[in-house]
This record gives structure tokens, sequence and C-alpha cells, in this order.
């Protein structure tokens, strides 16, 4: 189990809790929370930017601290929608910023000496987009939908959450293919201060979707399957 090392609070200052954890920034940046808040509290901040503080918290708790013997019990009696909104969120910073940074950078880093590999590596990476493309606009458009609607209709219809359960497949394997190519076969000639930025980045997103898998996965799936059954018992 990972070690806790600090607990946030709605009393803390925004500045305070980044300071404690910089990946932190990314977060925020998925919520689109700007920074430049000041001394303002974790509370405040959450308020003024429209999103549910507590929930804030969850996700800022286990990004730092990871799953702990309180995650599942913390996260029942919490409300639903804010963690939609969150991982459409995600989404849109996934496929709008993140996926397109890595490419560009893919792009730069092989001289014109490497143009086969460039080509070999951004076609791997451009199935890949496709594929985690099409993994998140179902969720946005069919299995978030139907969620939102469960939550606020009390009606549900012949559509179930075992069906997005059963077809939600691995999105961070193939990230992983890509840095493992990246590490054996690149040669030593291109930029290596920006090849080591790019495996960062993939490190990087591999965590991200492995967390955001989770929640999905193991704390959202579990509580709509209980609503389903709650309504259809009525």
């Amino acid at each position: 189990m990972h070690r806790v090392t600090v607990i946030y609070n709605r009393k803390m200052k925004m500045s305070d809790l980044v300071d404690t954890d910089y990946r932190l920034l990314l977060l925020l940046n998925k919520l689109n929370i700007p920074l430049g808040f000041g001394e303002k509290s974790v509370d405040t901040v959450c308020r003024e930017n429209n999103f549910d503080p507590d929930c804030f918290l969850f996700l800022a708790n286990y990004q730092t601290n990871g799953i702990t013997g309180e995650t599942k019990r913390i996260f029942e009696n919490l409300p639903l929608e804010p963690f939609l909104i969150y991982l459409k969120k995600s989404h849109s910073y996934f496929l709008g910023k993140r996926l397109p940074n890595i490419r560009r950078k893919l792009k730069i880093v092989f001289s014109l000496t490497e143009q086969n590999l460039m080509d070999i590596v951004l076609n791997f990476f451009d199935v890949y987009t496709k594929e985690v493309t099409e993994h998140m606009q179902y969720e946005d458009m069919v299995a978030f939908p139907y969620i939102h609607n469960l939550l606020t209709s009390d009606s549900i219809d012949s559509y179930s959450i075992s069906v997005f359960e059963g077809r939600h497949n691995d999105i961070e394997g193939k990230m992983n293919d890509l840095k493992q190519i990246l590490m054996k076969y690149v040669p030593g000639s291109v930029d290596q201060i920006l090849m080591t930025n790019i495996l960062m980045e993939l490190y990087m997103s591999e965590e991200e979707l492995e967390a955001h898998t989770f929640i999905e996965d193991n704390l959202v799936i579990p509580r709509v399957k209980a609503l389903e059954k709650a309504l259809k018992g009525k």
C-alpha cells in the first residue's frame, strides 16, 4: 500500500497543496482551475471555479497518497456528478493537449536521417491516439450521459453500465510499448534531452491513465451498478 504522506483539507491554502505535490498542477489544469489564487484556501478556489471542494480533495489525496483503506469509503459519501465532470475534462485534456504535445515532440526529435524510424513511431502513435479517442468519445457520448440520466431522472433504460464495463479496454498498455521502443531502439544521435522529456511525459501519462481507469472501474462503475439495482427494485 502506498504510504500516506499528507491529508489535504478545505482550509489549506491551494498554493501549499500544490507545493506539497507539484503533480497536482496537472489536476488543476484538467479542471480548468487557473493559477493566481494568492492566499485563498482550497475551499474558496474550488467554489470560485464551480467544482465540489470535497471531490477535489478526494482526487488530490488519491493522486498524492494512492489507494488507502479509506479510499472507497470516502468515495461512497461523495456526489458522483463532479467525478463525471472530472473524467470528461480529463478526456479533453488528453485528446486536446497531452497527446498532440507528445506527437509534436516526437516529430521534432527525429532528424532527416531517421525518417524511416520516425514514420514507424508516428504511425504507431497515431494508431494509439485513434484507439484512445474512440475509447474516450464512447464514454463521453454514451456512458456518461447514461450515468447522468440515472442521477437526475431516476429512470433506467435498456442500456446497462455492464455494457460499458465489458468494452472498457486497456489504454495504458500500448503507451508502455511506445516507451520501450523509444528507450531500446532510438539511436543516440537524436536530441537526448528532448527524448528524455518525451519519455518522462509518457511515464506521467501512463500513471495518469492508470489512475483514471481505477476511478472508472473501481469507484464509478460499482456506484452505478448499485444505483441501477436500486432503480430496478422500485
